[in-house]
C-alpha cells in the first residue's frame, strides 16, 4: 500500500474521501523510470492512469506507429500538471506515448478505480477536469503557434519550460525539436544562435536560461521579426 504521505503530496487526491483514498492507494504502485524509458505506448490498451511525482514526462505523438522518427512531443507533464494517460477512464487505448524526460516516480493508478472515484466523488472530478482543461488549454496556444518561425516556436519551448523547472533545463536537441514541431538541425542552429547572443548557455543534454526576460521580448515584437 502506498503511503498516504503520498496522497498529501498531490493536492488533487485530496479530495477523495479517506476510505476511497484508502482504496485507491492500496491497489496503487510507485514506480521509477529512467530518462528515455516508455510509461506506456501509443495503441496499447489504456488500463492504467498515472500521477507524476517527480521529473517529467513527454506526451508524445507517432503519426505511424511503424515509423516513429517523425514523433512530435504534444505536451510535458510535470508534478504540476500531475495526471498522465487519461485515456484508461474511456477504457480504450492510449492515443499517446508517455516517455520519460528525467528520471523520474509515478504512482501507477488502475483506471477502474480511477473512473469509480470520478463517478462518485464530485470534488475529486471538478479538481481533475480543472487538470485537463488547463492542458488543453496549453496545446491549443502550442498549435496556435505553429505558424510562427521556427525560432520563435523554440523560444516558446525554452520559456515554458523554464516556467515550469527553473533556468536549468535537462532538454536535447531533439527534445526541443519534437517540442517545437521542427527538425533537430533547425533546433541546433538556433540554440547556437541563442549561445552566441548570450540567451542560453549549456552542454550536451542540458540547457541554462540567463536571459528570459531578453527571450520574451523578442516573442512580443510586433514587426515580427525574430532575430536570435
Amino acid at each position: 500500500m502506498i503511503d498516504e504521505r503520498v496522497a498529501e503530496s498531490v493536492p488533487f487526491l485530496r479530495h477523495l474521501s479517506a476510505a476511497r483514498r484508502k482504496r485507491l492507494l492500496a491497489a496503487s504502485t510507485i514506480e521509477r523510470y529512467r530518462r528515455g524509458t516508455a510509461l506506456f505506448h501509443q495503441g496499447a490498451r489504456a488500463e492504467c492512469v498515472w500521477i507524476i511525482l517527480e521529473g517529467w514526462v513527454h506526451l508524445v505523438r507517432h503519426p505511424d506507429n511503424a515509423d516513429r522518427s517523425r514523433a512530435v512531443v504534444l505536451f510535458t507533464i510535470t508534478p504540476d500538471e500531475v495526471l498522465c494517460g487519461i485515456s484508461a477512464i474511456a477504457s480504450g487505448t492510449y492515443n499517446l506515448s508517455a516517455i520519460a524526460g528525467t528520471e523520474c516516480q509515478v504512482v501507477r493508478i488502475p483506471g477502474t478505480l480511477f473512473k469509480d472515484a470520478l463517478l462518485h466523488e464530485p470534488g475529486f472530478a471538478f479538481h481533475a477536469l480543472r487538470l485537463c482543461a488547463r492542458r488543453l488549454q496549453h496545446i491549443a496556444e502550442q498549435y496556435g503557434a505553429m505558424a510562427e518561425p521556427v525560432p520563435s516556436r523554440i523560444i516558446r519551448a525554452i520559456l515554458r519550460l523554464q516556467q515550469q523547472f527553473g533556468r536549468t533545463l535537462p532538454v536535447t536537441h531533439r527534445e526541443l525539436a519534437q517540442m517545437s514541431w521542427t527538425t533537430t538541425e533547425s533546433a541546433i542552429r538556433t540554440v547556437r544562435q541563442m549561445k552566441r547572443r548570450g540567451y542560453v548557455t549549456g552542454t550536451r543534454g542540458r540547457l541554462t536560461v540567463t536571459k528570459p526576460d531578453e527571450l520574451a521580448t523578442i516573442l512580443l515584437r510586433r514587426d515580427g521579426e525574430v532575430n536570435v
